[in-house]
């Protein structure tokens, strides 16, 4: 931690006690001279920095909605997932528990059952020729 201190300590003093010299070069109009940095060959360079103006505060906005909303369009179809989920568990759940809807599913087969046997009995009426033809359980006659 002391390294880090003491390191942090040399590179603010460099930047404070480095004044820009006469023959260096100067920092454009609209730029502030704000200190110096040492680049790749090992020479001292000026750092400026400008006033943000209305355009570029303008494209940080919409550049943060455009980030804001990917996020929110992220994190909703998380949540939506999460939710489908559990509501197909639920179910699955409802599903698999013994005896509880038996009755249910034994009406349902019983009105399937009913409706093949009306479906047979109409099968036969519609084959007959166009006769008079009785079947048993249905009320009146066909002629």
């Amino acid at each position: 931690m002391d390294l880090v201190s003491w390191s942090l300590n040399a590179i603010d003093k460099i930047f404070s006690t480095r004044r820009q010299g006469g023959g260096e070069r100067t920092c454009p109009d609209g730029a502030f001279f704000s200190g110096y940095t040492m680049d790749s060959w090992q020479k001292w360079r000026i750092v400026c920095l400008s006033i943000m103006s209305v355009e570029d505060v303008e494209d940080v906005y919409i550049i943060g909605c455009l980030i804001s909303g990917f996020l929110l369009f992220g994190v909703s179809g998380y949540l939506a997932y999460r939710e489908i989920r559990r509501m197909s568990a639920a179910v699955l759940a409802i599903v698999r528990l013994p005896g509880m809807y038996d009755g249910i599913f034994r009406a349902i087969s019983t009105q399937t059952e009913m409706l093949r046997e009306l479906n047979r009995r109409l099968d036969v009426i519609l084959t007959q020729d166009h006769r008079q033809v009785a079947v048993p359980g249905l009320r009146g006659e066909m002629g």
